[in-house]
């Protein structure tokens, strides 16, 4: 009889804390920095997405932040939407996490173009509270015709000259 009692409160504390979840898209990344946020209007959990997409293969800096109230513990992660592109779909892959808090931090991923999400997930302890996310993106240089040239005519040197040392000896 008191597991029962001791179930029921547990039941009715956590059904006391508010639940927060968002989904705010931030559009395509690029140079440009792109920011957003959260507020927390009640304690509980929070659990925010934010998607984005790239349009070819990019080195993405991330921050998040909390900068008023208390979020702790507090993670981030960029999340792959898969080959459906949906978010919560069957097929989506976590790419990398990060624990935020008071202090800024960036954090670098490099991803290939397709679509993705920073899922937010925190425990505001105390109302209110609130994060803000940054994000940008770079795209990874792509070598030139003219670098393979170089690199075929630099082995094909190394290789004359082996080839003339073996007659030579």
């Amino acid at each position: 009889m008191k597991f029962k009692s001791v179930a029921l409160a547990s039941v009715l504390v956590l059904s006391s804390y508010a639940a927060q979840a968002a989904t705010v898209s931030l559009g395509t990344l690029g140079s440009s920095t792109v920011n957003s946020g959260g507020v927390v209007l009640a304690p509980g959990l929070v659990n925010d997405t934010f998607t984005f997409s790239l349009g070819a293969a990019s080195s993405v800096q991330s921050n998040v932040t909390a900068f008023f109230g208390d979020l702790s513990p507090a993670f981030y992660s960029i999340v792959s939407t898969g080959a459906d592109h949906a978010v919560g779909g069957g097929d989506d892959v976590a790419m990398n996490g990060f624990v935020f808090g008071n202090t800024s931090a960036s954090h670098f991923t490099t991803l290939a173009a397709g679509d993705y999400y920073f899922n937010v997930f925190a425990l505001a302890g105390t109302a209110p509270a609130a994060y803000a996310i940054s994000a940008s993106a770079t795209a990874l240089p792509v070598p030139e015709p003219e670098t393979y040239a170089m690199l075929g005519a630099g082995l094909a040197a190394i290789g004359f000259v082996v080839s003339r040392r073996r007659r030579e000896s």
